[in-house]
């Protein structure tokens, strides 16, 4: 619709056109509320563009994305983008799509899926096809699945089995265990098979993050206090036409329309609202438990989601959705809003400073769990060895001898 002279009524046939196929019902409404919710912003940002396009009563005002690269330099492919092309030209059928971006949305920093996570049924044939993306042992739930995934693909047939019977033999150089259930063994061709294998596969990506971060909120330390901003660069803002706001419908088919394009338009704006008052909300809550974390002064303390949930006036499932993939800008640098809340923040520091351990760790000689013990305890964490060796299970982390094997 152009800007000049008076503005040109769509006319009722093209209404009817438009007009959704299904009424809005309530239970319709809270689901898709829950979506504006638990959506990143990048994606509510295009899921917002699709809607204005698709209703006629809405018109964006400005939609300033955040700055590109600079043209001249050109940037890697991100993993997330990586995957989520492999993603959109493997699955057609939306079904099919809205399940696998629910495994893509559970990948963790290393490319792997939650051990826990249990598939049946059509998701089981999704995972499976999502396991032969790129990079090799992408999508598997621990690193046995994820050594497997690779092997298969490899056509290391022997190997294959070994891993598959003798994982845990394997780990803890078990060999005479190994060959009384496989007789001879090259082990020096095993572990060369393995020693090629890709143990976390989005490090092939190098140390960006798995996923573009966007912020949400920013917290800055001012003269005073705090300040607390709710961030939505990848918004667009829009509003209800004028023209629209008093037009009378001839018919009871396009009297039906507008009040449904009127709906979910107000319905936008409603849920838009109780999206931004929520983060706020929970913004402020953060920052008056957690100020002497985001100072540095401090470590975290404890808060839980439930604590949080009833704190808000919410469903802990409610608050779940709202802090999936959501940032804050914060004196200590972006952190995920998730992980301002624990129940057990030391336990959370203690294996954020095991898995630096590990990484910066000589790998000709990697550390016993003992000696992570006693390094651990000089950081300010005096834990058990029996306590590492669980979680460098969480971690997906393996033993002083698997990682010099491997």
């Amino acid at each position: 619709m152009g800007r000049e002279g008076a503005p040109t009524a769509m006319k009722p046939s093209l209404f009817l056109k438009l007009a959704p196929e299904r009424r809005l019902v309530l239970s319709y409404v809270m689901q898709q509320a829950l979506h504006i919710l638990q959506m990143p912003q990048i994606d509510l940002g295009q899921w917002l563009l699709e809607e204005i396009e698709k209703n006629p009563l809405l018109e964006i005002d400005s939609y300033k994305r955040s700055a590109a690269p600079d043209p001249e330099i050109p940037s890697p492919i991100s993993f997330y983008d990586h995957l989520l092309s492999q993603l959109r030209d493997t699955f057609s059928d939306k079904q099919e799509r809205k399940i696998a971006y629910k495994f893509l949305g559970e990948l963790d920093e290393r490319g792997f899926l939650p051990e826990e996570l249990l598939v049946k049924g059509p998701a089981a044939k999704i995972l499976t096809i999502m396991q032969s993306f790129e990079p090799p042992g992408i999508f598997a739930r621990n690193l046995k699945e994820c050594l497997l995934i690779q092997l298969k693909r490899q056509g290391k047939h022997f190997t294959y089995q070994l891993v598959d019977q003798c994982f845990e033999d394997l780990l803890h150089a078990r060999f005479t265990l190994i060959r009384k259930k496989f007789g001879k063994v090259d082990f020096a061709a095993v572990i060369h098979d393995l020693a090629r294998l890709n143990l976390r596969p989005s490090h092939s990506f190098g140390r960006e993050p798995l996923f573009p971060i966007y912020i949400d909120l920013k917290i800055t330390k001012v003269q005073g206090g705090w300040s607390l901003e709710l961030v939505e660069d990848e918004l667009p803002t829009f509003h209800i036409k004028d023209e629209y706001l008093n037009l009378k419908p001839e018919s009871t088919e396009e009297h039906l329309a507008l009040r449904d394009f009127k709906t979910q338009a107000k319905w936008i704006f409603r849920s838009l609202q109780r999206r931004r008052k929520l983060l706020k909300e929970l913004g402020k809550l953060l920052l008056s438990k957690q100020c002497a974390f985001l100072e540095a002064k401090g470590p975290l303390k404890a808060l839980g989601m439930k604590e949080i949930a009833e704190k808000l006036g919410i469903h802990e499932s409610t608050l779940s959705r709202a802090v999936a993939g959501k940032y804050a800008a914060t004196p200590r640098g972006i952190l995920p809003i998730r992980g301002l809340i624990t129940k057990t923040p030391e336990a959370l520091d203690a294996r954020s400073t095991l898995e630096k351990l590990v990484e910066t760790e000589n790998k000709e000689h990697p550390l016993t769990d003992q000696e992570l013990a006693h390094k651990l305890k000089e950081k300010g964490y005096p834990i058990a060895r029996r306590t590492i060796a669980k979680y460098r299970t969480q971690l997906k982390i393996g033993s002083a001898t698997q990682r010099k094997y491997l």
